[in-house]
């Protein structure tokens, strides 16, 4: 019996040989899946604290000190709905991309190359939606969720002293500003708030050419670990570029630009770092990418990042192909994070 290529067992394995587009901030930060069939993700919010070891005499009983406790907050995840259709005539009567004007692909072989190019634009649009919520969760300490039926704010609470905005001399692009200062302030603030030593810098393109031709900043550039292969920069992603190793004034951060656009709901091409913005935090911190429940009874109990699943129409005669997601990339170490508006 021939294999159906629109089951989800075939579906599936065709999608993961698609590769996604651009994802620097889930690689290099969210690397940490972990899916749930639950509506709601709970996330603990741990906050230690510098409370030293008490003094007693060996002849008292010992002192009881208070745990340092835990803060758990629900988050409900984005939820991602998007399908294709497929009409007769696109298989009977249009040719896809790269086909011959003269050549006879046939239906089946038609059906399969169009599936494929359907799950390739499903996983390009989800996976560019999730990084940029990792952008907007990075740049504000919460996702605006708004969309058919849905507008909520999810909000992991970054204190207001880790979001900052310079401006005047204090800016980068001005010849009197203090950038290897700022960064060394905001390394203490990192460090002091969450125990976590910051060791990344990421920012628009804007920020990081200001930061690393500022004149205070051009002679600490450590550019040794691309010199020595460490990191090669043609295998770094589209539109990301390693510019060296800050280290000075206590400060020790891989700096990276990250040009990258989404088209957003007026068709219009914003950058998913804002202009100007810079991102410090540690690779060691515990970002997380959750999936929650999908909410389809052909998905079963099964918790997947990706559900895909396909069905016919009669009449007209069409099929669809139907892809279902609920994202949530989470900081579970907040205090880890700063943002800053540079430029």
């Amino acid at each position: 019996m021939a294999i159906d290529i629109f089951t989800t067992r075939a579906m599936v394995p065709v999608l993961r040989q698609n590769k996604p587009v651009g994802r620097f901030l889930l690689d290099t930060l969210f690397g940490r899946v972990e899916t749930s069939d639950t509506e709601y993700i709970d996330i603990d919010i741990v906050k230690g604290n510098r409370k030293m070891a008490p003094f007693v005499s060996p002849r008292v009983e010992g002192v009881v000190i208070e745990d340092r406790g835990f803060t758990t907050n629900s988050y409900k995840p984005a939820y991602i709905k998007q399908k294709f259709v497929t009409t007769a005539a696109d298989v009977a009567e249009s040719r896809v991309a790269g086909e011959s004007l003269y050549g006879d692909n046939g239906a089946v072989n038609r059906s399969a190359e169009i599936l494929a190019e359907e799950l390739l634009e499903h996983e390009e649009r989800v996976a560019r939606r999730e990084e940029w919520m990792a952008a907007q969760l990075l740049t504000t300490g919460k996702v605006d969720v708004v969309g058919e039926g849905i507008n909520q704010v999810v909000d992991f609470g970054l204190d207001a002293s880790h979001n900052i905005t310079l401006s005047g001399t204090d800016l980068w692009s001005d010849a009197g500003s203090d950038p290897l200062g700022d960064l060394a302030t905001w390394q203490k603030l990192i460090l002091k708030d969450s125990g976590m030593n910051p060791d990344i810098l990421i920012g628009d393109t804007d920020a990081i050419s200001a930061l690393v031709n500022h004149a205070d900043v051009k002679d600490t550039l450590d550019t040794r670990r691309v010199d020595m292969g460490m990191i090669n920069p043609r295998e770094l992603a589209p539109g990301v570029v390693y510019w060296g190793n800050i280290i000075s004034n206590g400060v020790n951060l891989d700096v990276y630009s990250y040009t990258e656009w989404y088209t957003d709901d007026s068709d219009v091409d914003q950058p998913i770092i804002p202009a100007g913005q810079v991102i410090m935090t540690s690779t060691r911190a515990d970002f997380r990418r959750h999936y929650g429940a999908i909410k389809d009874l052909k998905a079963g109990l099964v918790a997947i990042p990706r559900f895909v699943k396909s069905w016919e129409e009669e009449d007209p005669s069409a099929r669809f192909v139907l892809m279902q997601s609920a994202p949530l990339p989470a900081v579970h170490q907040i205090d880890a994070l700063l943002t800053a508006k540079a430029v």
